[in-house]
């Protein structure tokens, strides 16, 4: 799942391809006095990870749990920092 901050919309479907968009809201958990951030994210049917920009995590005050070698799309590895603990919140689920 890929999220965007700047423009959040409703859940819906892209025209050509069928992506499928959803509004959420993300929150840390280890700081529930931090006001939360509202994203619009692209679900991938294959994702098993939450991937975020790092403006997000920082907006967040998100920790750095860890760093992990990813595949990108391409092909190519990338080492990233894993961050959390992070409240992903969906309609009127995980409130």
């Amino acid at each position: 799942m890929t999220l965007d901050s700047k423009s959040p919309k409703t859940v819906g479907t892209g025209a050509a391809r069928g992506h499928v968009f959803a509004a959420l809201e993300l929150s840390n958990l280890r700081e529930p006095g931090l006001a939360p951030v509202k994203a619009k994210a692209l679900a991938g049917t294959g994702a098993l990870m939450l991937c975020i920009p790092e403006h997000l995590a920082l907006q967040l005050q998100l920790d750095e749990e860890s760093v992990r070698e990813v595949p990108i799309a391409d092909g190519r590895t990338r080492n990233v920092p894993y961050v959390g603990p992070i409240k992903v919140s969906f309609g009127k689920r995980f409130r």
